[in-house]
Formats: C-alpha cells, structure tokens, sequence
C-alpha cells in the first residue's frame, strides 16, 4: 500500500515509471504506439506544412507527447507493489485508524474509487490535497463496506 500526500491526477511521471511502463508493453502494443505515434506525427508535419502554422505543429507534437507519457505512465504503476489497506484498516475508540494514521473527527467525506479500469484502487480525504491511500482493487467493495459498517456518519464519494 502506498500513501502519497499528493492527488494521483496531478503526480508526475517519473522516469522509472514510463521506463517501467515501456518494459511492461507487449511487443505488439509497443510497435502500435511507435507506429500511432509516428504516424499522427507525419500527419501533424504535413499539415502544419500544408497550412504554414508552427503553431498547430507545436500543439500537435505536445499532444501525442502528452498520449505517450499517459499510456507509460500508466502502465508502469507499480501495482504488484500495493499492500492490503484492510490489514491496516481499524478502528479503536470510536476512532478509525489506517495504518498509524487516525482519521480526524472533522472529516465527512471520503472518496474511494478505481485509478483507472484495471486498478489500482484509492481511498483519498475528502478535501484538497488530502491524504490518499493506492490499494489493490479487490479490496475497493471491502473498504466501502468498512466505512458505511463503521463510519455511517461520513459521506462516500464514489468515484
């Protein structure tokens, strides 16, 4: 289990994920993304040509970068790296606990949802830049049921 204090939609990629991401592609899908990536390019040039706009060049080359680095970035996420949030899920006092941290009595809302189709999984505090927890996705329906179990009081914002 992993626990960025920053939201996942505005992490950076690092290097070691998009090289992680590049060596977890199949054969087949890195030739497609080679192949995509150079073919939209030589479309983009032509046209840019063809109009004389440096400019619809440049916006063309950020966004198949943009695409690229999506799809390593994505691929290269360390999930077989994720611990159990439910091992580390209690509650004590009245207080829910995730691992040594205690949720605030001041907290409403949670936000528990899937990082993309394949999982990963996050449970994130309700507030800007909040804390976040990355788990695996076969726990997301046991967390859910923890929280309205044990916390009826806060709100959970499926996501």
């Amino acid at each position: 289990m992993q626990k960025p204090q920053i939201l996942w939609r505005n992490q950076t990629p690092s290097r070691s994920s998009l090289k992680l991401g590049w060596k977890q592609l199949s054969r087949n899908a890195r030739v497609a993304l080679i192949t995509f990536s150079l073919l939209y390019l030589g479309l983009s040039i032509y046209r840019s040509l063809e109009q004389q706009s440096a400019s619809s060049l440049l916006l063309c080359i950020v966004s198949i970068s943009s695409l690229t680095i999506t799809i390593l970035h994505t691929n290269g996420f360390p999930k077989d790296k994720l611990g159990s949030l439910m091992q580390v899920l209690k509650t004590e006092n009245g207080t829910i606990w995730i691992d040594d941290y205690p949720l605030p009595d001041t907290v409403r809302k949670v936000v528990i949802g899937r990082i993309d189709i394949q999982g990963p999984a996050f449970l994130q505090l309700a507030w800007n830049q909040g804390h976040q927890w990355i788990f695996q996705l076969d726990e997301l329906q046991q967390v859910r049921h923890f929280f309205r179990q044990h916390a009826p009081q806060i709100e959970i914002v499926n996501e």
